[in-house]
């Protein structure tokens, strides 16, 4: 049993199937959508997806990333990586593409018939044969194991290790997706630029749609003001933004203000020893949320997944149920350090 259907869940339940192992999602969602936001797949995830069968796929979903290029607010190049780097490294290329690109296409490889929406996991009870899932509306399901996929407000992690508050980054992200009437950032491109205390970062996620993010060091809680009006979010960015290189004022003019999605950033510290306990474990950000600075928070839930179930796998071929524990475990130690 997985909880949450997200691009961590979801590709846990894929690669489960390919080890031979059933598995059935559940989320708290009437419906899935994603929010007007773009992903960078480096190229160690789109490897571990590769593992998966579903590297040309997901060269499909959006665009070859170039290169990671970060600037001045004024233009100057600071550093460079170039992608072939990444990709003979890791034997894969970096692709940026729309989150909601890639959770529909997960879904479709998961079968939705394996995912059940509108189920929120209120908590569990374990014995030594297996989990009992417990849900808000009172039913229950009972399966080998349990694994929290549900986010940064994860409720599996809570009845764990207690509820605790995440810790607030000290800055807040506005994000969005347009479809410039004119080409404002060319094919297969994207950068980031770092001002005093704000950042605006840019790429090509395919159809002609360009994802952007601005990020502002910022009090906890802070809004902006209602739509349109001198405090809205496309007011308070255009006078933020003032000035800076092309085409970076371009790109929030060109925006629909309805578009615009803010959110304060948080993380948590990594946790010392394991993930879980007995039958149930934790995965991508119910485990390890992170910022968004290394763009590594879906890439490290895709590891996990395949990870999980490589070591899954062996106690399936070895007829041995009773090592589920063991195997998580496993999964744990190996996926801990790098994580953190």
């Amino acid at each position: 049993m997985i909880v949450g259907a997200g691009i961590g869940g979801l590709t846990t339940a894929i690669a489960l199937r390919r080890a031979g192992i059933e598995a059935t999602v559940f989320e708290r969602a009437g419906e899935i959508k994603e929010v007007g936001a773009g992903i960078l797949l480096a190229a160690n995830a789109v490897r571990a997806l590769g593992e998966l069968g579903l590297l040309h796929e997901v060269r499909q979903l959006g665009t070859p990333a170039s290169a990671g290029r970060i600037h001045s607010w004024r233009g100057k190049t600071l550093a460079e990586v170039p992608a072939w780097e990444l990709e003979k490294t890791f034997g894969a290329p970096s692709v940026a593409v729309h989150r909601a690109d890639l959770q529909g296409f997960l879904l479709k490889e998961a079968g939705e018939k394996n995912v059940v929406l509108g189920e929120e996991c209120s908590g569990f009870e374990q014995d030594d044969a297996g989990v009992t899932a417990i849900f808000a509306d009172g039913t229950v399901e009972r399966g080998e194991l349990l694994i929290g996929a549900d986010g940064l407000y994860s409720t599996v992690r809570a009845r764990l290790f207690g509820r605790e508050k995440p810790r607030y980054a000290g800055y807040t992200a506005w994000r969005a997706v347009v479809k410039p009437g004119r080409e404002l950032l060319p094919w297969g491109t994207g950068f980031e630029s770092w001002g005093r205390g704000v950042r605006f970062g840019c790429a090509h996620i395919g159809g002609g749609r360009v994802y952007w993010f601005a990020t502002r060091n910022a009090p906890e809680g802070e809004r902006d003001g209602p739509l349109g009006s001198p405090s809205g979010p496309k007011v308070a960015l255009t006078r933020l933004f003032d000035g800076w290189h092309h085409p970076v004022p371009d790109l929030i003019a060109e925006t629909e203000e309805w578009a615009i999605r803010r959110d304060d950033l948080y993380d948590r510290a990594p946790l010392s020893g394991s993930w879980g306990e007995g039958r149930v474990t934790l995965l991508g950000d119910a485990a390890h949320p992170a910022t968004p600075n290394l763009g590594q928070g879906a890439c490290q839930a895709i590891e996990d997944a395949v990870v999980l179930a490589r070591c899954l796998e062996q106690i399936v071929r070895a007829n041995a149920k009773d090592s589920v524990p063991s195997a998580l475990r496993r999964y744990e130690g190996l996926r801990g350090e790098r994580t953190a």
